[in-house]
């Protein structure tokens, strides 16, 4: 099972960042007098007299009425009100384990439940008895969840609102396995799995590492999406969406993105040249496919006929930085069923030198007489 480090609460809190909360044990009355209930009413704003539940920038807990069955109900209340506030992250502190007098086991196992809640922080003491009805194969740990049959760009929307929080903590221990690729500058195309990009409106950015793109980070998207200053996520670019890994291979066995552009040979005298896009459902179903006119042509069915598919290009040509284009309504324009041969050729011709931001037909044309080749894959 991996662990991120914002899974684990510091041993030592000084400071919250703007989505964290102080978890604490309390007494009934809300006398916080000393222990982590001290630090929660002096640094983080516990009000005095409040015992249970949310106050100031924390979270009571009572540990001090009873045995371990009258603090189970609270424990439960607790990993509730976590689920209902997911963007919020939640320092459970070593509750119970003070003044009250319990042992780490004992109360580690009352909050085994906080493992399957991502915006949960826990001690790092309480892992291996949280844990042991894993270890032990007692329990199934949830472990990724299952991908969409189809990602369309609405699809990678919602599932990016979906997992937001984790997105932004840098925690992927429950998400999707979705692979998209980008644009990440002029004649280059990246990837990134899900859990390293997010969205702002219609705008698509990745989370980078590099220093070099220090100058294009933007922390007020990060802080209008997140609320958090997401330490560690590195630098938010604003970067073009090209696309989402399918499930199917060309006849080179290279992966098809959403947005390329395919040969289609259904016989020696009948030849398509075609862009794949994503019909989809909200919650996923749907098809890969050829988008035309009135209708569509799935993949699955062109692999049913056996049908030669070779990716040729993608539709990331003549792009405009400020202009972020659906793909499917890239892919749809190069379906164009108007189009004339001539216009349908100088598609295909452009397809093959991308990702481009050059606007002008002829340079194009001019890239294919200097016998210049693009890595576009």
């Amino acid at each position: 099972m991996k662990i991120n480090h914002k899974q684990f609460t510091p041993d030592k809190v000084e400071r919250l960042s703007n989505c964290e909360i102080f978890v604490f044990g309390s007494n009934m009355e809300g006398k916080h007098m000393g222990g982590a209930a001290r630090v929660a009413y002096e640094m983080f704003g516990a009000e005095w007299g409040v015992g249970d539940g949310p106050t100031g920038r924390c979270y009571a807990i009572p540990t001090m009425h009873g045995g371990l069955e009258d603090i189970r109900p609270y424990a439960k209340k607790f990993i509730a009100y976590a689920k209902a506030h997911p963007m919020k992250r939640f320092l459970l502190t070593r509750v119970g384990c003070g003044i009250a007098g319990f042992k780490d086991s004992d109360m580690a196992q009352l909050f085994e439940d906080a493992l399957e809640v991502p915006n949960i922080a826990y001690p790092r003491q309480w892992l291996p008895y949280m844990a042991i009805d894993y270890t032990l194969g007692l329990k199934t740990p949830r472990g990724k969840e299952a991908a969409p049959l189809v990602v369309s760009d609405t699809v990678l929307k919602r599932l990016c609102e979906q997992y937001l929080y984790e997105i932004g903590a840098g925690i992927n221990k429950f998400l999707p396995s979705i692979k998209v690729r980008y644009v990440a500058e002029h004649k280059k195309f990246a990837y990134a799995c899900f859990g390293d990009f997010f969205f702002f409106g219609d705008d698509f950015y990745v989370w980078e590492q590099d220093d070099k793109y220090l100058d294009d980070h933007n922390q007020y998207v990060v802080e209008e999406v997140f609320n958090d200053e997401c330490e560690g996520r590195g630098y938010a670019r604003r970067v073009i969406f090209a696309g989402v890994q399918t499930e199917f291979k060309d006849c080179n066995r290279e992966n098809i993105y959403t947005g390329d552009v395919i040969k289609i040979e259904e016989n020696q005298n009948l030849t398509n040249y075609l862009a794949v896009g994503a019909l989809s459902s909200e919650e996923g179903k749907g098809a890969y496919c050829f988008i035309l006119d009135n209708h569509s042509w799935s993949l699955a069915d062109c692999y049913r006929q056996h049908y030669k598919m070779t990716r040729v290009g993608t539709v990331f040509y003549q792009l405009d930085a400020s202009d972020f284009i659906g793909v499917n309504q890239r892919t749809i324009q190069f379906n164009g069923w108007r189009d004339s041969e001539e216009e349908k050729q100088l598609k295909i011709l452009m397809a093959k030198f991308t990702p481009n931001y050059v606007q002008e037909l002829w340079k194009y044309q001019g890239l294919e007489i200097l016998g210049a080749e693009y890595d576009w894959r």
